[in-house]
């Protein structure tokens, strides 16, 4: 990137992201994700680093947020609320610790504390001789709103300071813990923490704001900020806010931030006991993953952990830099959302031969991977998002799911950025496209299409499927390219002398791949029906089907009108089975199968009915069995599995390290049941 493009990028990042800022820190509302922002401000922050010269003042990396509003008395801070600057990584986190020996001149020793990052709203707590007198939010961290009648009203926030006995913490010293307990009672001390609402709170408040017909709030961190800002205490008192303290600002002889946490808490106040002291990079790194396992255990959420320096006399030697502390810096986990730039859109042709457009993308890391790429679904899609190349864009993912484009930036759409058409003619074989009459998806008109073909094979041995290990696209293109293979039954007739001699593999690689290949012969029905690729026809279709018809015979051999009447089939999907069933070629390809040694297992019958009815979604991982064991164990007792949450979800299983559908759940109300009363049920 240029100099010149460089500064007309940060503009316009500049122009966006102080839009934003005012939204929630001045309107208290919010547009985009937290996760989005927090990526359009790395991007900026990045560009000043690579052009520090075109830094200017007033850039957002230079302030902590917007204006006070102007109802609340202003409050001027005695020592400034800083802001972090972020690590999505933790080769920046190592990154960080360099530039701190740079300043330094020195070696650092590595001795951290980290705390949790609770996800709410800033406040400075001022106590005179015990009692509160002043609570202000962060503002922009020289001047913030007096809050202290609303602050009264969260019963977390000790009204007077109380000496109380404390486990402490390590990383510091009891003796002068327990000095600066009581000096704190005496004089003036400031206390810093944030004020939250736990996650079973948000969902009962959101459910009085439906049943009084008022808006619901977007996330726990907007309602605790919006409950502080209202005029009339009695809000506030009403949404059952809670506080954490995360530091102690007034030198009351502490030497270590550990020590920061332990006066807090033994004089009265909530501290997050999961804080640890790291003495080394890697219990730091071992730290960060240990609570981003357990993050979704918590009653409130967390957007990362807080890493600063334990010493305090190294903390405050190294100083501050721009908006932030040197000494101090926000890991953040990997964000679901990021913003980045639409390079071009692309089509790729699906096993069915479905043209789907891709946005090939500036890449960027989201939830924990880099993502170049990232579905647009469909013409109505794009014409929906009005997203056109060179956009700036929202994308989200989730888990392992290819990610999304959700929004457009239009304000930061350059005067150059072009429209994007669906093509006439297939991009890999020529022939013309279709749209069907009340489809959406374009289609290659040409059934012997080679990517429709290698899709179709790829699917094949997918671990939903066959789940053939080692065989990825790269190797099925191998054998493809170089005739051993025309369609998949071929693969059951592949010889270890045959694959030896191909590029990339030796005796034990091609050992290794034909003893894959035998141990996927033996299938279940309703895998076997998946990997046909029908078009319509998913996972848990599949196993509607041979929970009904319980042999292949019994589906491939159905009259359409039957299986319609199957759950979760209907007449679309019964008409794409009985016409993939009535072709010749189909099912010349399904006796081929058969004969290069594929066994179908057939569907038992239904062991009972104890879960009819009932609708489970399954996430994290279970200890006594693996989550398509817990599948089949579900529908075997007449129960149904879905891949997603929703209000007719009956139960969430929720096994270790359970992710986002676990939160949906809670945000849902749909109950959550773990591992041992799942099998209790069963």
């Amino acid at each position: 990137m240029t100099k010149q493009e460089a500064q007309n990028r940060i503009k316009e990042l500049c122009r966006e992201i102080n839009h934003h800022r005012y939204l929630y820190h001045v309107l208290d509302t919010q547009e985009i994700s937290d996760a989005a922002l927090d990526s359009l401000k790395h991007e900026l922050a990045r560009l000043e680093g690579q052009f520090p010269d075109l830094t200017t003042k007033d850039s957002p990396t230079q302030r902590v947020s917007g204006e006070p509003l102007p109802e609340f008395k202003k409050v001027t801070h005695t020592h400034r609320m800083l802001s972090l600057n972020d690590a999505f990584s933790f080769e920046e986190v190592e990154e960080w610790m360099e530039r701190m020996e740079r300043f330094l001149k020195t070696t650092v020793k590595p001795e951290f504390f980290s705390e949790i990052k609770a996800d709410g709203l800033a406040m400075s707590l001022i106590y005179k001789d015990g009692v509160l007198v002043q609570a202000a939010t962060r503002g922009d961290g020289f001047v913030g709103e007096d809050v202290t009648k609303n602050i009264k009203t969260v019963e977390a926030v000790p009204l007077l300071l109380e000496s109380h006995s404390a486990k402490p913490f390590d990383g510091g010293s009891v003796a002068r813990v327990r000095d600066a307990v009581d000096r704190a009672r005496h004089g003036t001390v400031e206390i810093r923490g944030e004020v939250y609402i736990k996650k079973k709170d948000f969902l009962a408040l959101n459910k009085r704001q439906a049943k009084a017909g008022e808006k619901l709030f977007a996330n726990p961190r907007n309602a605790a900020a919006g409950s502080i800002r209202q005029l009339d205490p009695k809000l506030a008192a009403s949404r059952n806010l809670s506080f954490i303290a995360w530091d102690v600002v007034t030198d009351l002889g502490q030497e270590t931030h550990a020590e920061s946490h332990a006066i807090a808490e033994s004089l009265g106040f909530p501290v997050a006991r999961v804080n640890e002291f790291c003495s080394s990079v890697k219990k730091l790194k071992a730290y960060f993953q240990k609570i981003d396992k357990k993050r979704a255990s918590l009653d409130f959420n967390i957007d990362g952990i807080v890493v600063r320096m334990n010493d305090n006399a190294t903390y405050e030697k190294l100083g501050t830099v721009g908006k932030a502390p040197r000494g101090a810096i926000a890991w953040k986990f990997a964000a679901e959302q990021a913003a980045t730039r639409v390079l071009d859109i692309a089509v790729q042709v699906g096993r069915t031969g479905a043209l789907t457009p891709v946005a090939i993308l500036e890449p960027v890391t989201v939830a924990g991977t880099t993502v170049s790429r990232a579905t647009l679904h469909n013409e109505d899609e794009i014409k929906r998002l009005d997203i056109r190349i060179g956009d700036t864009v929202i994308i989200e993912k989730a888990g392992d799911i290819i990610p999304d484009v959700i929004e457009v930036l239009v304000r930061l759409r350059p005067k150059n950025a072009r429209q994007f058409n669906m093509p006439k003619t297939c991009p890999v074989c020529g022939e013309s496209t279709e749209r069907k009459e009340g489809e959406v998806a374009h289609y290659c008109t040409n059934h012997s299409c080679p990517a429709r073909h290698r899709e179709g094979l790829y699917h094949f041995v997918s671990k939903k499927a066959f789940d053939i290990d080692g065989l990825g696209p790269k190797i099925l293109d191998q054998f493809l390219d170089v005739g051993l293979i025309k369609n998949a039954a071929d693969l059951f007739t592949l010889q270890k002398d045959a694959i030896k001699e191909l590029d990339r593999f030796d005796e034990k690689s091609a050992d290794n791949a034909t003893n894959a290949i035998s141990g996927a012969r033996h299938v279940s029905l309703a895998r076997f029906i998946y990997s046909l690729g029908i078009r319509h026809v998913g996972e848990e279709t599949a196993r509607a089907l041979a929970g009904h018809f319980l042999s292949l015979e019994g589906i491939r051999h159905a009259p359409q009108d039957d299986l319609a009447t199957v759950p979760d089939v209907g007449n679309v999907v019964a008409e794409s089975i009985a016409h993939y069933f009535g072709d010749e070629k189909n099912n010349a390809f399904v006796d081929q199968l058969i004969e290069n040694g594929v066994v179908i297992k057939n569907q038992k019958k239904q062991a009972s009915a104890k879960l009819a009815g009932k609708t489970f979604v399954l996430t994290g991982t279970l200890a006594s069995l693996s989550r398509d064991d817990a599948k089949e164990k579900i529908i075997s007792s007449g129960g149904s599995v879905s891949s997603s949450v929703s209000k007719n979800t009956d139960y969430v299983v929720a096994g270790e390290s359970a992710g986002s559908k676990l939160e949906k759940a809670e945000k849902l109300g749909v109950r959550v049941i773990d591992e041992q009363e799942f099998l209790k049920m069963l």
